[in-house]
């Protein structure tokens, strides 16, 4: 069963008014592909486990389920709970809701619910969320100090992607729930060492090669000393990585490389700086960041058949903002498309045969200003340049005269002349003949 939880903390009313928590939604799946999740084209039963925090008895407790996502079909949307005593909890496992995913639901879409629950003059309306398909990430920080994965979660969050953060790894098979995983082992002495017989160690390792999975991982010792002294487990070689010394505390600048995805990036490093492993890339591996001023390598990405990694010595929530690509967001979500995961909360895709028209966001990521070159065809009709926040809502349109090559300017505010906050945005170029869609990453 999958579960997912809506309120982390549950107040407990001592007083003579009834009320009830949604304490975590279960998915059944058997009559599917049994693997505990919601699907694209999958059919699945779904209960509530509800809890009684009020100061009375709950005698005839009814529910309804309500989704207004065009990806989502209600089959049954009623649950009926009946008598549900104070301080109790109950799940609708006899009248379970029923529903469908569409099978164009984009993998990893986040899809919101409405439950309401009524019994006599009672009526309140409790909110919670289902992902389709696998989860965009996991990042496990079992680092001593938080702010590394936490950094990492939160941009990846900010971007429009879907994830979770936790300081312990799941080893039970949940990972292959996640399309990515990034690790935050930490700098010494804030390190965490992932022992070479651990659950952790073989659940990463299982999830890579048995789940073609994506995982991301960084630490000042994981490569070499842990693996050397400290009975680490040697990612090296799942990871196309050889690590070639201990290092010392003289981390950046970190640049990227020409012809990777991180060519042109050039940060500044803030982050923990102690016994900075040196790694190099071997095999499929290939090198991604070095260290500029001391000449050494410090990122390595590797694409083989069945999986993708990424491997840092350094910290990636260390790395200081610069302009144009050099910011953790560009980096972050170059990191994901490397890992083939994207963005389509607005389709990201180009219904283009007609070679006169041309759609171009100039700088990628942008901070103040984006500048949209577009050229379309003289054939007379209506031509419109919107643009759509990730989660496919209308954030700006620009009223544009047809039969031009011509640009506009967007300062990342929408119609009302708001700022809008820091992510992803597509901008959509559109008539009856042609259709282009153009991504463009704000920063602020």
């Amino acid at each position: 069963m999958a579960k997912v939880f809506a309120d982390d903390v549950i107040l407990n009313y001592t007083g003579t008014e009834p009320y009830v928590v949604l304490i975590n939604t279960n998915v059944d799946d058997s009559a599917g592909n049994n693997n505990g999740r919601l699907d694209p084209g999958e059919t699945i039963d779904l209960t509530a486990v509800l809890k009684n925090v009020g100061g009375v008895d709950f005698s005839n407790l009814s529910t309804t389920i309500v989704c207004s996502d065009p990806y989502i079909t209600i089959l049954d949307n009623s649950g009926y709970f009946g008598y549900i005593a104070v301080d109790s909890t109950k799940e609708n496992t006899s009248d379970p809701y029923t529903l469908s995913a569409s099978a164009s639901t984009p993998e990893g879409y986040n899809v919101a619910f409405k439950l309401i629950t009524v019994d006599g003059s009672f009526v309140d309306t409790l909110d919670f969320s289902l992902v389709v398909g696998r989860i965009h990430y996991f990042v496990w920080n079992p680092d001593p100090t938080p702010a590394p994965g936490e950094a990492i979660h939160s941009i990846l969050s900010s971007l429009g992607y879907t994830g979770n953060y936790d300081i312990s790894l799941p080893t039970n098979g949940e990972l292959e729930n996640y399309y990515a995983v990034f690790v935050c082992a930490g700098i010494y002495p804030n390190n965490y060492v992932i022992g070479s017989s651990s659950a952790e160690a073989t659940a990463l390792v299982d999830f890579l090669q048995n789940q073609n999975g994506r995982m991301y991982l960084e630490g000042g010792d994981v490569w070499y000393y842990d693996p050397l002294y400290q009975g680490g487990y040697d990612f090296g070689p799942l990871f196309g990585i050889n690590a070639t010394a201990d290092g010392s505390s003289d981390m950046g600048p970190v640049v990227g490389q020409t012809n990777t995805f991180t060519e042109g990036m050039n940060f500044s490093y803030s982050g923990e700086n102690s016994w900075m492993d040196h790694i190099s890339p071997t095999g499929t591996g290939f090198l991604i960041f070095r260290d500029s001023d001391n000449a050494y390598d410090c990122g390595v990405a590797n694409d083989v058949a069945t999986y993708q990694t990424v491997g840092t010595s350094f910290e990636l929530g260390g790395l200081v903002d610069g302009s144009g690509v050099s910011t953790r967001a560009a980096l972050l979500d170059s990191i994901m498309h490397f890992f083939g995961i994207h963005l389509i909360g607005v389709e990201e895709q180009a219904e283009n045969s007609i070679p006169s028209v041309k759609l171009i966001c100039m700088p990628n990521p942008c901070r103040d200003r984006a500048v949209i070159h577009y050229q379309i065809p003289t054939t007379g009709r209506e031509v419109r340049l919107n643009i759509y926040d990730a989660s496919g809502r209308l954030v700006r349109e620009f009223n544009l005269e047809r039969d031009l090559s011509t640009t506009v300017s967007w300062y990342g505010r929408d119609d009302e002349g708001k700022d809008l906050p820091n992510g992803v945005y597509f901008v959509h170029l559109r008539s009856a003949d042609f259709r282009l869609v153009e991504k463009v990453i704000l920063l602020r």
